[in-house]
């Protein structure tokens, strides 16, 4: 693989509580409450760099402590964030995320919206030398419109592939003001459900490939939770579908992320779309196992041997 993954979008700290019993009432109820680094972009880039790829990170946290120590932890993790916003004008963004003794989660709130109204189309604009000598630009609805048409608008006219995960489902309709070609499109069942209406509860992928609204999208990836994962080659009509790995999980929140990071290292390493899946598939598993957003554990050489045994379980 040549040239770096750009990656541009949320970049937040993550409060992770979660209770020791299955109740949901409206009481205080005990637990643990974790911090972690996250945001979906942050996420992504800090994944891809545990897998040996060159990444380059783009988005704003404020100067204060939240900021810092996310700073901390993705350079460490080897990503190159010189282009990321600092600023005193606005508080590092924050996710709040509530689940239950059985990893169920039930609700999150997000504060993200003041850092992400400055990462705009101007921005992307000075940054694309850059961009425009990425492998991939990787984007989240994060972003505001302009901001997403223009990195697209920079990927399409240089041959760069795009990858947009939809975030959440009351971000999803920025993905219909996106005016150019979407290689990924990366989606869960609410954001799903949202995006392209509709209204069961196992979302069919199948009936996208008909749709005049879907031809933008190259590959739509659909994350299914514990029954795994499906994409659609949307002018082939063609579904790869990847089973999941069943395991107990320690936290919910960021195997979406490295799910994606999985099937982005696959594709970038010359993977077909059915390889690239079941990477997304072992990637998710470490971030199952990890109170963090992203796992520690993960590595190219561990993601390498969880994929032949999934694989040869598979077969």
């Amino acid at each position: 693989m040549k040239g770096i993954v750009s990656i541009i979008g949320g970049i937040n700290i993550d409060i992770k509580g979660i209770a020791d019993s299955e109740s949901i009432e409206s009481d205080s109820h005990p637990g643990i409450i974790h911090f972690s680094s996250g945001g979906v972009a942050r996420n992504i880039a800090e994944n891809l760099s545990l897998l040996g790829l060159n990444v380059k990170l783009f988005g704003c946290i404020g100067d204060d402590e939240f900021g810092r120590l996310i700073l901390k932890r993705t350079d460490s993790a080897g990503v190159n964030s010189e282009g990321v916003i600092k600023t005193s004008a606005v508080s590092t963004s924050v996710y709040l995320a509530v689940s239950n003794i059985s990893k169920n989660f039930h609700y999150a709130v997000n504060d993200t919206q003041r850092t992400s109204d400055l990462v705009t189309a101007d921005y992307i604009r000075s940054n694309s030398k850059t961009l425009k000598e990425s492998s991939m630009i990787v984007l989240d609805t994060n972003l505001n419109a302009d901001a997403l048409n223009e990195a697209v608008s920079i990927a399409n006219e240089n041959g760069i592939p795009v990858f947009v995960d939809v975030v959440s489902a009351e971000k999803s309709a920025r993905v219909k003001e996106i005016d150019g070609h979407v290689d990924f499109l990366s989606v869960n069942k609410a954001e799903f459900r949202k995006l392209f209406g509709d209204g069961t509860v196992t979302p069919d992928i199948s009936e996208l490939a008909k749709r005049e609204d879907c031809k933008k999208y190259k590959v739509i990836i659909l994350k299914k939770d514990k029954d795994g994962a499906d994409a659609l080659e949307v002018a082939a009509g063609r579904i790869h579908r990847f089973k999941p790995i069943r395991t107990g999980a320690v936290e919910v929140n960021g195997a979406g992320d490295a799910f994606n990071a999985g099937f982005i290292f696959s594709i970038l390493n010359d993977g077909s779309f059915n390889t690239a899946g079941k990477f997304g598939i072992c990637a998710s598993y470490f971030a199952l196992q990890s109170l963090n957003s992203v796992s520690e554990k993960l590595t190219k050489e561990s993601l390498m041997e969880v994929y032949n045994l999934y694989s040869h379980n598979e077969s």
